[in-house]
């Protein structure tokens, strides 16, 4: 009953505006006040809100938390007289039952710079008019709203302006306002749930340290902050809220250090703009670089990729070339390669640098990329097929051998393409160290790649010994070429398709729907953070249409009858992230578990909050093996 008597105060209020230094409403009195008695014509001079409230109430920060409202003011505009922004000294965590709020108890100061133009003169007196709005709380809430003024004389000078007795409450009110030190840097990884706040100082004076963001939806505010040493400064670990839909390209609030951030601790507050990078794996150069080696090794047997190397062995069989010529020959394609890789690697690294987040082939995400590449195979097949012999013309009256250098080269450059839509084992763990790493290290990575990539075709023309089983040139040949085109012909399909989807134009995707298969629902992290508080299993497919691997996984293994049987019997909520298009939600949370390609599968088990990461190459048996394990633990 006292609540409504409350609000009925507040809207009569409403109706009848107060102009007036101060007022009392919402068990607060509040004040619009200067430190200074007048102002100087072209200068810029303080003016703050106060807020004195009564024992055990409280009113908000910028961002209020679980629950409230920010106070808010509303200037009449007056031509000559430009208000800027309020300036908000560091809160106070406030917990009342399970929520948590930011905001001041007993006394607020909220600074708001004003500037006035040089026109103004001496003789002059400037009328400043606000609307206060605010939102009072202790166990109940009491809005409260009051028009305020302050009338202040104009001086001629600095020398005319005199100081008031506000003036101790702004000076501490301003060393409590968060700063920016350049020698302090941050940075932030989201790992999972956990997000994990690096800060960079040479000073560890260790108080109490608490993170505010800018955001409500980034944190959950109640949660406990653990905050540890590192060699660097310190790390702060956040729980990322359940509400969270991403994607950031940097965390962005203020951290209280209750001792400083400076020699004398006299700031307590820094304001950060925390880059969210991809999750630290902890492998060596070494073990990432042999790593990204057996990758490129593995997509050479990929469907795209397989045909282009068979023509090119198919070639050295045909033609039985010197051995000298076709080693150089294989060493030019092998330029091709590296060069394609290292124009994709350095494609990767300026959307690094530029706050993007791109994977594995992410080209792929492009409609006119993919009618590009299914062009090139389309080409390539009717080659297959005997339509006509494909080669490289002489350009600009080049001899034959260098025009079939050209043809080498540009036989890598095709084989990088065609690969990239292929994820193999050991790849996504030696590419995500590689853009999560200096880009000097990462291109030593991405150049191990193409070196699988490229040398089956080197070896085979190095040593032409290791041909000796396959058969003499003959009627096979014509008849492997055949399937050869065949295979590139359904990949032609396979990428119509892709485009289709992409673009809208003959999406035939709707009229595939596997009767009796996993239900999935479209990824969210509001929407999987949902699932698992409800105590359900959680597993969430980051695939795409482009995908051969994500494809293969999903028909052999995800519409298995075991399988979905299992889901359905142990109440499994499945969560598909389509990343056919570029999706910068689904991207960033392909980097909170340390990934920047697909196909990445993740299975949270009932109440549990660690997620746990299937390979990219999954099996019935591996995936019932993990539920039952965790089931009957």
């Amino acid at each position: 009953m006292k609540q409504f008597y409350w609000l009925i105060l507040f809207f009569l209020l409403g109706n009848s505006p107060i102009f007036a230094q101060e007022a009392d409403q919402a068990h607060t009195h509040v004040k619009l006040v200067s430190e200074q008695n007048s102002a100087v014509a072209g200068g810029t001079f303080w003016v703050g809100v106060d807020f004195v409230l009564d024992d055990g109430w409280h009113v908000y920060w910028q961002n209020p938390g679980d629950a409230g409202l920010s106070p808010k003011i509303k200037w009449q505009p007056v031509p000559g007289i430009h208000e800027g922004d309020i300036q908000w000294p560091y809160p106070k965590r406030l917990n009342v039952g399970p929520l948590t709020s930011f905001g001041y108890e007993h006394e607020a100061l909220l600074l708001v710079p004003v500037t006035i133009d040089g026109s103004f003169q001496s003789s002059q007196v400037i009328n400043l008019k606000s609307q206060i709005t605010w939102l009072a709380c202790q166990d109940i809430c009491i809005p409260g709203k009051a028009d305020l003024n302050l009338s202040m004389p104009v001086a001629a000078n600095i020398a005319g302006v005199a100081f008031n007795s506000f003036k101790t409450t702004f000076d501490h009110t301003r060393q409590n306002l968060p700063r920016e030190i350049p020698s302090i840097t941050s940075s932030v990884v989201l790992e999972g749930n956990q997000w994990h706040l690096n800060i960079q100082t040479p000073l560890k004076q260790q108080g109490d340290i608490v993170f505010y963001p800018f955001r409500d939806d980034v944190i959950e505010h109640a949660a406990a902050q653990h905050t540890q040493l590192t060699d660097k400064g310190y790390q702060i670990s956040l729980t990322k809220s359940h509400i969270y839909q991403g994607p950031l390209t940097s965390l962005e609030g203020i951290v209280v250090n209750s001792n400083g951030w400076d020699e004398k601790g006299q700031t307590k507050a820094i304001v950060i703009h925390a880059p969210v990078e991809l999750v630290t794996i902890h492998v060596s150069f070494l073990i990432a670089c042999l790593f990204a080696l057996i990758g490129g090794l593995i997509l050479n047997l990929m469907p795209c990729v397989l045909p282009v190397l068979s023509i090119k062995v198919l070639h050295l069989v045909e033609r039985h070339p010197d051995r000298n010529i076709a080693f150089r020959h294989s060493l030019v394609y092998a330029l091709g390669i590296l060069v394609s890789v290292w124009a994709l690697a350095l494609l990767l690294f300026i959307l690094k640098a530029a706050g993007q987040f791109a994977g594995w082939g992410f080209q792929f995400q492009s409609p006119v990329f993919v009618i590009v590449v299914a062009l090139i195979l389309f080409i390539l097949a009717l080659n297959l097929f005997g339509v006509f012999e494909f080669s490289i013309p002489s350009v600009g009256g080049l001899p034959s051998a260098q025009a079939g250098y050209q043809a080498s080269f540009i036989s890598g450059i095709i084989t990088t393409i065609v690969a990239s839509p292929c994820t193999a084992p050991f790849m996504g763990t030696a590419l995500t160290v590689a853009v999560s790493q200096p880009n000097i290290v990462g291109f030593g990575i991405f150049t191990f790649l193409g070196l699988g990539l490229a040398l089956p075709f080197v070896l085979l023309s190095a040593f032409p010994f290791l041909l000796s089983f396959v058969p003499k040139p003959g009627i096979w040949m014509i008849y492997l070429k055949k399937v050869l085109g065949l295979i590139l012909s359904a990949c032609v399909i396979w990428l119509i398709w892709v485009f289709g989807i992409q673009t809208g134009i003959g999406d035939l995707s709707k009229f595939y729907k596997p009767s009796n298969g996993i239900h999935w629902e479209n990824y969210s992290s509001a929407a999987v953070n949902q699932a698992r508080q409800a105590g359900h299993g959680v597993f969430i497919d980051f695939t795409a249409d482009w995908c051969i691997n994500c494809q293969v996984n999903d028909r052999l293994v995800l519409q298995n009858h075991d399988v979905v049987k299992a889901f359905k019997e142990q109440g499994i909520i499945a969560f598909k992230g389509d990343w056919t298009k570029y999706d910068p939600a689904i991207t960033q949370a392909l980097a909170s578990f340390g990934r920047d390609s697909i196909p990445v599968y993740v299975y949270y088990p009932p109440q549990s909050s660690t997620p746990i990461l299937l390979p990219q190459l999954i099996t019935p048996g591996m995936i019932l093996d993990r539920i039952e394990k965790i089931t009957h633990q």
